[in-house]
Parts: C-alpha cells; sequence; structure tokens
C-alpha cells in the first residue's frame, strides 16, 4: 500500500502547485509582477504564506518552475526530430509547442512583456535561458553535424545559443506596442537572419518523425 500513497501525496502536491502557479499567473497579469504578493497568491487558492512556501520559495519562483518544465519539453521536441533534419532546422521545430502555446493564450503577450521588462525577474530569465541552452546542447551533441559526425561541446553550445537567442528577439517583437504578426513568423525571420532554414518550413514539416 506504501507505493499509491507515496504515489497519491505527489499527484495532490503537483495539482496543489498547478492551482498557486495558475492563480499567480492571473494576478500577475491583472496586477503586475510587483504589485502581487505571496499572500495573495495563497489566498486565491484558500492557501496561508506558510503553506504557499511549502511549494514554491518565492512568487519568482513559480515562473522559474514552469521554465524549467517547458525547457524540458523543448528539449525532448528536439530529441525527437528526425536526424536528417538540420540542426538549425531542428532546433526551430523544437520551438513549435512554446510558439503555438503563447501564440493562443490571450495573456501571453502580457507575461512575456513582463518577464522581458522587469527588473526583478531580469536574473531568472537570464537564469532559464542557460538553463534550456545546457538542455539543447546535451541533445545536439548527439546529432549528426556536416559529414556524419557529432557535434563538438563547443559548437552545440553555441548553436543552442543562438537559437534561444533568436526566440528571444522574435519573443520581443512579439510584444512591441503595435505590432500583430505571430510568434511563429517573427521567431521564423529571427532564426532565417541568421541562417537560412531552407526547406521544409512549412507546416508540412511539423511532424514529429
Amino acid at each position: 500500500m506504501e507505493e499509491p500513497m507515496v504515489g497519491l501525496r505527489e499527484r495532490t502536491r503537483n495539482a496543489v502547485r498547478t492551482q498557486l502557479a495558475e492563480a499567480a499567473r492571473a494576478l500577475f497579469v491583472e496586477q503586475g509582477f510587483e504589485a502581487t504578493t505571496v499572500e495573495q497568491i495563497a489566498a486565491a487558492t484558500g492557501l496561508s504564506r506558510r503553506s504557499f512556501h511549502r511549494y514554491f520559495s518565492s512568487k519568482e519562483d513559480v515562473l522559474s518552475q514552469w521554465f524549467a518544465e517547458m525547457g524540458g519539453q523543448i528539449a525532448a521536441s528536439l530529441a525527437a526530430r528526425p536526424q536528417r533534419e538540420s540542426t538549425w532546422l531542428a532546433l526551430r521545430r523544437s520551438f513549435d509547442g512554446l510558439v503555438e502555446a503563447m501564440n493562443a493564450q490571450p495573456d501571453a503577450r502580457v507575461m512575456t512583456r513582463m518577464m522581458l521588462d522587469t527588473p526583478a525577474l531580469h536574473a531568472s530569465h537570464l537564469h532559464k535561458y542557460a538553463h534550456w541552452r545546457t538542455l539543447l546542447a546535451d541533445v545536439i551533441e548527439q546529432r549528426p553535424a556536416e559529414g556524419g559526425r557529432t557535434h563538438a561541446r563547443i559548437a552545440a553550445v553555441s548553436l543552442a545559443g543562438a537559437a534561444l537567442a533568436c526566440l528571444e528577439a522574435a519573443q520581443a517583437e512579439w510584444v512591441a506596442e503595435g505590432n500583430r504578426r505571430p510568434l511563429d513568423e517573427l521567431t521564423d525571420e529571427a532564426m532565417n537572419a541568421v541562417e537560412p532554414l531552407g526547406p521544409g518550413t512549412n507546416d508540412d514539416s511539423r511532424q514529429r518523425s
């Protein structure tokens, strides 16, 4: 009976974390990150400040946890791309899940602008990209480079960092005042500016195998 009980506790914990994250996101969008307190986030889910800290160390940690999970999903998507695909195009396609989710969420522009413009979140933003870069570089090292060789670590880190810089540039343009172009189009444009993505950038290439 011990194993089912442990699993139940973990599912319950994850459910509460999800509720807190959703409450925090709604409050961040409604009143801004700086104006939102831990007490408000906790109260929105019927918890106390002490209870909140059983799940997150701070309100910044709420966003950091989401970014860590998304980084894992992007890396998994990259690992699933066909080996015959160029690494640069595979990186672009690995962003599809994030890009499509952000395009579809009404408050995504507000959240993205907040992440880019709020000084208190700058350190988390830098840490997020460093973590994602490492995850993506680990996958890139296993992919074939030109001549059938695997990528050296420095090349893998450079490719991952360049792709993420393009994604960030696209996001900054996406939230710019008056801009209504979709994020996927902007991401294509940013990555094409560094290296042409080549054939396979249409919807047909988005299959995972």
